[in-house]
């Protein structure tokens, strides 16, 4: 029987593939160090006022049910890759919790889990750990659930109740691209009706935090464009997605295709960013993918979009937030203290100017019009 720790370290590290708010490469391990990045069980998270949280990340079982070939806890997965299987009792996990919490070590809790027997089961597995918390323990702090593929109504709405945020994995970006890793899920039923219904939780006040989801890049041949379809369609009123994630595929057979390229994930991440904070809408974001429909991973998506908008070259002292979110090495702060310094009648005549407002002068002075002048060879700052 192995012990909580023990548990820990095994769930911890097979947790780290659902990611939270942000994740960072390790650097290389050095024998006899002090901690080890890789195998997880922290990971951090930040709240809607910016600060920054430790959570302890974990799954309540690794034990699952689906052949999901991406997934390392997968029962396709089971004859190729030795592991032990291991999970937590609601309350031996809950106790686990609070003494990490109540020595200062973590802020708040990430439990997902793998699925044994069937998915309401588990989900009431991990609506009991968060009532023991709440109820037995009076833990107020912060809670992520991981919503499992064919959940109930009645069994997400209770996890709702109780968790600060939640998030459903989609994957992959369609049924028939789901259809060719996994043949133990549908797509309609299991992924997109619980997310339907955690809109309508949000609407109703039970969700505070929103929920999230994930998909896993490269696991087929979907393109970028079939993702993006997806991702602009969750962030709309109809879905309400707080946030997407985007993690590279990384084959646990020779049998299995490559990995993609990180690159891709990175791009992802940006015409993510550019849609969700700089308010690019659909049509345009999708207006760079090439005939293949990716997105060219050789420069950066908002310098594309830069290119071939017709608001350059904008006068500086003149544009507004919007217009200026628009240039390539300005900023959401860079953006506001120019409008700040508008405001104040301080006209920016020199780029040096820009430079101590934070834009980052070579990708944006092709862009510009600063004191009269316009940077003519664009393609010497490329």
């Amino acid at each position: 029987m192995p012990s909580t720790l023990e548990k820990l370290r095994i769930l911890g590290d097979a947790a780290k593939y659902d990611l939270c708010a942000s994740t960072a490469s390790p650097k290389k391990q050095i024998a006899g160090a002090i901690g080890s990045p890789t195998t997880m069980g922290i990971c951090h998270s930040y709240l809607p006022d910016g600060r920054c949280i430790s959570l302890l990340k974990v799954l309540l079982t690794n034990k699952c049910i689906h052949d999901c070939v991406y997934c390392i806890n997968s029962t396709s997965n089971n004859s190729c890759f030795k592991r032990q299987t291991v999970s937590f009792d609601p309350d031996e996990l809950a106790n686990l919790t609070m003494t990490f919490f109540l020595r200062n070590h973590i802020e708040g809790l990430f439990l997902s889990s793998g699925i044994e027997g069937d998915a309401n089961q588990q989900a009431e597995r991990i609506h009991e750990t968060i009532k023991l918390l709440r109820d037995k323990h009076k833990f107020g702090s912060y809670i992520h659930a991981k919503v499992l593929p064919g959940i109930g109504k009645d069994e997400l709405k209770r996890i709702s109740e109780v968790a600060d945020r939640v998030s459903i994995n989609v994957e992959l970006p369609n049924s028939s691209r789901l259809n060719e890793v996994c043949s133990t899920k549908d797509y309609n039923s299991d992924i997109l009706r619980p997310s339907k219904w955690l809109t309508d939780f949000y609407k109703k006040g039970l969700i505070p935090s929103g929920y999230t989801t994930q998909y896993v890049v490269g696991s087929t041949d979907e393109t970028d464009e079939e993702v993006l379809k997806r991702v602009f369609d969750f962030y709309s009123n109809d879905w309400k997605f707080r946030r997407q994630y985007y993690s590279s595929y990384l084959p646990i057979t020779a049998e299995i295709p490559q990995p993609s390229y990180f690159l891709r994930e990175v791009r992802l991440y940006q015409i993510d960013w550019l849609h969700r904070v700089y308010d690019y809408n659909s049509q345009e974001l999708s207006s760079i993918l090439n005939e293949d429909g990716f997105i060219p991973l050789r420069d950066d998506p908002k310098l594309l979009l830069a290119r071939q908008d017709d608001i350059f070259p904008l006068d500086i002292n003149e544009a507004s937030y919007n217009e200026l979110m628009r240039v390539p090495g300005v900023g959401e702060r860079s953006a506001t203290r120019i409008i700040e310094l508008q405001r104040e009648k301080v006209d920016i005549r020199k780029p040096i100017q820009l430079k101590n407002v934070g834009v980052v002068i070579k990708r944006a002075l092709p862009f510009l019009k600063v004191g009269n002048m316009v940077q003519t060879t664009m393609d010497d700052f490329m």
